[in-house]
Parts: structure tokens; C-alpha cells; sequence
């Protein structure tokens, strides 16, 4: 979905770095764009993630674009969202790459680890419209569809499943077998780090929600269940 892919590309760029953190900073700021992890971050992002995306974009128009657009036939629109991700993905490397150095690996883990949560979290909060499967006619006609109906649609195996297969095995090769240079214990220590994170960010945006939704800051409708999906980020990260 084009609203949350720069948080997306934001989190997964960002983790790479994460798992190279040594070998980058021992990297000078004038080698910032002229070293392998650039290099390899960049190459997944042309060759996997855009043209998954763009796949998916033209086969689900209407979810990927909130249901602004029905269909993608125009070219202008693929053109837009390529430029987007390619622009995103520069961008994500250099502010990754500017944290690391200036704030360490702690800031670093931690950014990236919240942008997966909130990317997780906003897909439930706002699951009428981020995880509606039905088509561009049926959503501004009024047509309810369930929240867990979602998980059995088109749209979540072309949009999820077809992409994870395509991009999940690249992105973890480039982030924990490829330069990542740390041994078994060191991973084992940091996955444990990460799993710290990913659970603290649930309990606040969890308990959060919840306090809203007790003190009826929020409509009737947004019940406690909708914060589900933030688990998610913990099933993709194991």
C-alpha cells in the first residue's frame, strides 16, 4: 500500500544496516555511497522490491492507492510509485547511515524496530481502509467486509504472500547471512534485542489504544482488537 511502503522500505533498509552496523562504521562518510552495502540494498530494491510492488500495484489498484484509483492503466501511476520507492529507499539508507554514525546502533535498532510497529499497528487501527478486500466499487458503495476476511482475499495473497516469497528470502540474505559478519552467539544476542523492542512498542501502543478507547476518545467502532496486527511484526521477525 503506497501510504505505508516508505515506512515499509524505511524499516527494511534500515535493518539491513542494522545487521552490517560494524562494517559501516568503520566506513568514512565520503564511502557513504560507494561501498557493498549500498550497493546490495539498491540492487534489491531494483530488482525485488519495485517490481513486486509494481505488480501488485497493477493488480490491486484500488488497495494499494486507498482506494483513490480503480485501476492502473495509466502508466503515470507506476512511474510515480517507482520513483517514489527508488527516491524512499535513497533516502532510508542515508538517514540510516547518518543515525548509525552520529547516535550509534541503539537509536538505529530502535527507529527501525518502530517503524515495523507502527507500520503494523496503523494497518489495524485503520483496517477499514488499509485492509479492505473488496474492489474500488464495493468500498465506496458502503460494503462491509470483516476484518479477518482480509487474511482469505486476493488482495492480502497477491499483496502479502506473492511478495513475501519474492522479497523475504533476498531481504533475508542481505540482512543476516550476507556481510552481516557476526557470529551465532552475537545473533542469537541481537534477535533478543530486537524481540525486547518489537514487545515494548506493543504493550505501549496497546495500552494506548486502550486508554483511548476507555476514556471514549474514540469512536464506538474502534475496538481493542484492532491493535492485532502488531503481532505481526513479531511473527515476521521470527
Amino acid at each position: 500500500m503506497l501510504v505505508l511502503e516508505p515506512i515499509w522500505l524505511y524499516a527494511s533498509v534500515g535493518f539491513i544496516i542494522v545487521c552490517a552496523r560494524k562494517q559501516i562504521l568503520a566506513l568514512e562518510q565520503k564511502e557513504m555511497f560507494s561501498n557493498q552495502y549500498f550497493t546490495a540494498i539498491m540492487i534489491m530494491v531494483a530488482a525485488v522490491f519495485v517490481p513486486v510492488e509494481n505488480w501488485i500495484l497493477h493488480r490491486q489498484t484500488a488497495w494499494e492507492t486507498t482506494f483513490l484509483f480503480e485501476n492502473s492503466n495509466d502508466s503515470t501511476l507506476i512511474a510515480f510509485a517507482t520513483l517514489v520507492h527508488v527516491m524512499v529507499s535513497l533516502g532510508s539508507y542515508w538517514l540510516s547511515f547518518k543515525i548509525l554514525h552520529k547516535y550509534g546502533e541503539d537509536v538505529l535498532i530502535k527507529s527501525t524496530m518502530w517503524a515495523f510497529s507502527i507500520f503494523f499497528a496503523t494497518q489495524g487501527i485503520f483496517y477499514e481502509t488499509l485492509m479492505y478486500p473488496g474492489t474500488y466499487a464495493e468500498y465506496h458503495n458502503g460494503v462491509p467486509h470483516t476484518f479477518w476476511s482480509f487474511f482469505v482475499s486476493q488482495t492480502f495473497i497477491e499483496s502479502y504472500i506473492v511478495f513475501f516469497i519474492f522479497f523475504g528470502p533476498v531481504f533475508y540474505f542481505l540482512a543476516i547471512f550476507w556481510g552481516s559478519g557476526i557470529s551465532s552467539q552475537e545473533k542469537y544476542g541481537f534477535i533478543f534485542r530486537l524481540m525486547k523492542e518489537i514487545v515494548a512498542h506493543s504493550a505501549i501502543i496497546c495500552m494506548g489504544y486502550g486508554v483511548l478507547c476507555v476514556l471514549g476518545l474514540l469512536p464506538m467502532k474502534f475496538t481493542l482488537w484492532r491493535v492485532v496486527p502488531i503481532f505481526l511484526t513479531t511473527l515476521y521477525l521470527t
